[in-house]
């Protein structure tokens, strides 16, 4: 438990949001562009008065986010993570609030997560946002990921996948850290499909069953590269339904897939640089020789391998990811 909170600033024009250039000089990486399609989808902000404007990308401390209006989860999210200015003070109670900047029927709120096996699911995740030049700072950003368009409903068991999913951040930012850069960006979000599930209890929201990372930061000779996963619990909601409370923990598959691909499946664009060239040409998966399977592999990681889709590949742990 925390010893130390701060007051929640409702002043949100003093939120700066994302910075393209936060990995540095010439490693500038930009918001993703949407396709026509979401454009039109998007949640647009309302002014002072309450009247819709064209602008669509909310801004909190160090991350931003821009919303599905009729889907009422982010399209993305975007955090700048640095690891040299945090502070060990706890964990306070989370605090979850709406958006005002946004209309509240665009938000999915409390509601949806009572009685059920949904977890408050953060999509930039409140542990990485835990930093700032001052104590204040580094609670006012974490804070601030308890936004709802920040939070999808996820599975209580695949949200507790602290060592893979939730550990891909960590592996890549510590791979960073011996470089003495100590920063990366990482974009997230649900893959917003047609045929989504219902909740029966909740009819009319749909919640996504499938969720990425695109992951940015700079290797050992200051060069740019950047990674794209997949997190699929469709199986498991399919065998075992959103109540079931026992499920086995492979059973969520995890893949490492190229960031065009995650392109396909969203409708997003990534860029990088002021000429803004394809982030999916910095990605290692698009250019690296196939590996042979590890020596003494398990054969569910064979079957895994054999079942995956074509240039998927499935992660049983952080060692699996491909960075060259």
């Amino acid at each position: 438990t925390a010893k130390f909170d701060v007051p929640f600033d409702a002043d949100y024009s003093r939120r700066l949001g994302f910075q393209a250039d936060f990995l540095g000089t010439g490693h500038e990486v930009h918001l993703p562009s949407l396709s026509p399609a979401l454009s039109k989808a998007a949640s647009k902000l309302l002014d002072a008065q309450g009247k819709v404007t064209t602008h669509t990308v909310l801004h909190y401390h160090n991350y931003s986010l821009v919303m599905h209006a009729a889907r009422r989860f982010a399209i993305y999210t975007a955090a700048n993570v640095r690891a040299d200015q945090r502070y060990n003070v706890g964990r306070p109670t989370d605090v979850w609030r709406t958006d005002p900047r946004i209309p509240i029927e665009h938000q999915v709120t409390d509601f949806y997560y009572k009685s059920n096996q949904f977890d408050r699911g953060h999509l930039t995740r409140r542990e990485d946002l835990e930093f700032g030049k001052t104590l204040n700072d580094a609670f006012a950003s974490a804070a601030d990921t308890c936004h709802w368009t920040n939070c999808t409903p996820q599975h209580a068991k695949f949200n507790q996948n602290k060592e893979l999913w939730q550990g891909i951040e960590r592996y890549l930012l510590e791979g960073a850290i011996k470089t003495g850069k100590y920063h990366t960006q990482v974009f997230t979000g649900p893959i917003l499909d047609e045929d989504d599930p219902v909740y029966e209890r909740v009819p009319g929201i749909q919640y996504p069953v499938r969720f990425w990372k695109v992951v940015a930061t700079v290797d050992r000779s200051d060069q740019l590269f950047a990674t794209a996963y997949l997190l699929d619990q469709s199986d498991v909601i399919a065998q075992y339904g959103i109540e079931a409370t026992e499920v086995p923990f492979g059973a969520y598959k995890t893949f490492q897939v190229r960031i065009d691909e995650i392109e396909r499946l969203t409708g997003l664009h990534f860029t990088y640089g002021k000429k803004k060239a394809a982030l999916t040409d910095l990605d290692p998966l698009a250019t690296a020789a196939p590996r042979a399977r590890r020596r003494g592999a398990r054969l569910q990681e064979s079957v895994e391998q054999a079942s995956a889709p074509g240039g998927y590949v499935p992660l049983s742990d952080l060692g699996d990811i491909v960075l060259a």
